[in-house]
């Protein structure tokens, strides 16, 4: 399955394991900066391609997108359907590969797929059963 977006940060191509959050994320109130863990589904977004509709929340959430970068807990690239203001600060504050405008349809895909980012195309490819 392939999904067409467009880069905003970042060059090349990543690839691993995907972690779905259908919900505008806080990365202030949701996620932990230290583990990288999303509290409000126990998930750990480090080394995995986070999928989400779009952030939430206060100016502070790119200083936590940040920290995940710190403390190496950090997602590999960062997918949006809608990407705001200050999920692209923060992407590029932490040197998270960030692409956005991806249809709605790749928040209906599973956890845990494989998911290959090619951010110089804005293509995402995913193997799903």
């Amino acid at each position: 399955m392939k999904f067409k977006g467009e880069t905003l940060f970042g060059n090349g191509t990543v690839s691993g394991e995907l972690v779905v959050y259908p919900e505008p994320l806080s990365f202030l109130g949701d996620v932990d900066g230290k583990s990288g863990i999303i509290r409000t589904i126990n998930a750990s977004i480090a080394g995995k391609v986070l999928a989400i509709p779009s952030s939430r929340g206060s100016t502070v959430g790119p200083y936590v997108m940040y920290q995940l970068s710190k403390y190496d807990k950090a997602p590999l690239a960062i997918l949006s359907v809608k990407a705001d203001t200050m999920l692209i600060i923060g992407a590029i504050m932490a040197q998270i590969p960030i692409m956005t405008n991806l249809p709605r349809e790749i928040l209906s895909l599973r956890s845990g797929v494989m998911a290959r980012v090619d951010l110089d195309r804005g293509e995402v490819y995913v193997n799903e059963p």
